[in-house]
């Protein structure tokens, strides 16, 4: 018997799971299900797009978010306000009442402004937020009302008078550069003389153009329309708004040590732009965003005060000696290792050392034997080079430096007897030059150091032999370049916040009695250089009239650069075209 296989017939209408319709149905269903996926991804990405174009961060402030719309908002109103300003200035150059090129350059700051427009305005976002909190902390609020007070002096242009200036400047010393009490009592009698002039009825043209010192004299002193507030001399302005029209005020010593007299021509009463707040809406700003933003300008001020007031008030303050070693130029001719410091008194053939006589002139043998008697008196006391050469040199600096020189290399340009006899490399520190003939003079010199390791090694050096302050005083008047060096140093009572961040914080952390590690500031907040301080006392005092004017000048900057440098910020907009 035979078996066979029984065959399977399928079914029909009945596909297997290997058949082409069922292959096809799948791939068509993935197909789709990709497409959905994609299209899912691209909405997300839209909208993750429009999140971050519009709530994505242009910036953080210690966790706080700056978002791109605030930063857009902003820019509005700064170029609102930079329009403003420029359709001002282009109506007064039209009026007449500022010259085209005057014009054209404030047009032009204006224009560089409105270039750095993203980064000045996420900046100011950035302090309005800081500021916001500083000022919370001090309990400082701005109500409505002090908004629409500010409000109303946005709309409002001040009162102008048309304004002429007669100053006379005291002349500084063309080697110093300082200005001396007998330079400024000259410059004061010629302002007096010039008021004299005016008030005996000569005219302002005459008398500006022939005793004026300023630029603007052949112009009459013309400083055209200007407002009470609009930067010259406080005292200066005060004086010509309180005076009657065509007349002279008295001499005004500015702040600047500036001598002044001033009157006005004309004048135009305040106005008020009663379309402002309509042009502020014009350009597509909204009035709650305006007033948020004139809000954080009222509070830094306020802050301002504030801070200003804060450290006017009574504190504790320190008496504190220096030592100050100016960075050697690095720019000057001829620098290169090898350095040498020195300082000199100077004797000149007739005590000048501009017009030299020849060599057979008499005089010579003068400035010859007063150069071999200062030898020998300094080398009984050397202790009195500083007080001699103030007092003796004929070197004009030599008054206020106490003789003491820049620095010089083997490739400075200097007289080539004078060069040859301080880089004698078997000078040591404190030895004094027999006298030396140069070109114009005789000099008696002495030897203060050499490069060596530079100037913070030495006064870390210097520091170990400075046991009290007798002997500080003693290495000021030797060593230091500061003005106060003929004093020992003194620089009197420093309160917190006079002095730049660094040295600040070298003085206040130094105790009593003590002298500061050496101190280098090279951040253009005071003049580079290595200092070593010591602090003689601490004391409750109220701050002087001196003080409270740098306050006043630059305490709430120097204040508020400290806190921002402690907050933790993040700027995540580095360009315009980033702001979309």
């Amino acid at each position: 018997m035979t078996l066979r296989a029984r065959p399977v017939a399928r079914r029909k209408g009945r596909a297997g799971w290997d058949s082409g319709d069922r292959r096809n149905s799948l791939i068509n269903l993935g197909f789709f299900l990709a497409i959905g996926v994609s299209v899912l991804i691209l909405v997300g990405y839209a909208a993750w797009s429009w999140y971050d174009d519009h709530y994505g961060a242009a910036a953080t402030v210690d966790g706080t978010t700056i978002n791109k719309d605030q930063l857009r908002n902003r820019i509005k109103i700064e170029q609102f306000g930079l329009d403003y300003i420029a359709s001002r200035i282009n109506t007064l150059m039209a009026q007449g009442k500022i010259d085209s090129a005057t014009g054209q350059q404030q047009l032009q700051l204006i224009s560089q402004r409105q270039d750095q427009i993203v980064g000045i305005t996420l900046e100011r976002l950035i302090d309005n937020q800081l500021q916001g909190k500083l000022a919370g902390d001090k309990g400082i609020t701005v109500s409505d009302a002090e908004i629409d007070q500010e409000l109303a002096k946005r709309a409002t242009t001040d009162e102008e008078r048309h304004v002429w200036m007669i100053e006379v400047e005291p002349a500084a010393d063309a080697v110093t550069g300082e200005v001396t009490d007998e330079a400024k009592r000259t410059a004061l009698g010629d302002a007096q003389r010039a008021l004299a002039r005016l008030k005996n009825g000569e005219s302002w043209d005459d008398v500006a153009k022939t005793v004026s010192t300023s630029g603007n004299a052949p112009q009459a002193g013309d400083i055209g329309w200007v407002s009470k507030d609009s930067g010259y001399d406080e005292a200066f302005m005060n004086a010509v708004f309180s005076t009657d029209v065509n007349k002279p005020t008295d001499v005004i010593t500015g702040d600047d040590g500036v001598y002044r007299i001033g009157r006005y021509t004309e004048v135009e009463a305040a106005s008020v732009d009663g379309t402002f707040q309509d042009q502020i809406e014009g350009a597509g700003i909204a009035l709650a965003d305006y007033r948020t933003a004139v809000k954080g300008d009222v509070l830094r001020s306020k802050l301002s005060d504030q801070v200003v007031a804060d450290l006017s008030a009574p504190s504790k303050q320190r008496h504190v000696l220096e030592i100050f070693l100016p960075t050697p130029n690095a720019s000057q001719a001829g620098v290169t290792e090898g350095g040498v410091k020195v300082r000199q008194i100077v004797f000149a053939p007739n005590d000048s050392t501009v017009d030299t006589p020849p060599d057979t002139d008499p005089a010579w043998a003068k400035a010859k034997a007063d150069a071999e008697a200062a030898y020998n008196e300094l080398k009984l006391h050397p202790e009195k080079f500083d007080e001699m050469a103030r007092a003796m040199s004929d070197e004009r600096s030599g008054k206020l430096t106490g003789g003491k020189q820049p620095w010089y290399y083997p490739g400075s340009t200097v007289d080539p007897t004078f060069r040859q006899a301080i880089l004698d490399p078997n000078l040591k520190p404190g030895d004094l030059i027999a006298p030396v003939k140069s070109t114009f003079a005789w000099h008696v010199i002495q030897f203060m150091r050499g490069t060596g390791d530079g100037d913070k090694a030495f006064l870390t050096t210097l520091k170990g032999t400075l046991s009290n302050e007798a002997a500080f005083r003693r290495a000021a008047i030797n060593n230091s370049e500061g003005k106060e060096a003929k004093d020992g140093g003194d620089l009197g009572w420093i309160a917190s916040g006079q002095e730049s961040d660094t040295i600040d914080a070298a003085i206040f952390a130094t105790a009593v009695g003590s002298v500061s590690d050496v101190v280098s500031v090279s951040d253009g907040t005071s003049e580079d250089g290595q200092y070593l301080f010591m602090v003689l006392a601490e004391e409750q005092r109220d701050a002087t009239p001196e003080q409270i004017k740098i306050f006043k000048s630059n305490g709430f900057d120097t204040w508020y650069t400290r806190q921002k440098a402690a907050a933790k910020i993040d700027r995540f907009i580095v360009s315009q075209s980033t702001t979309g």
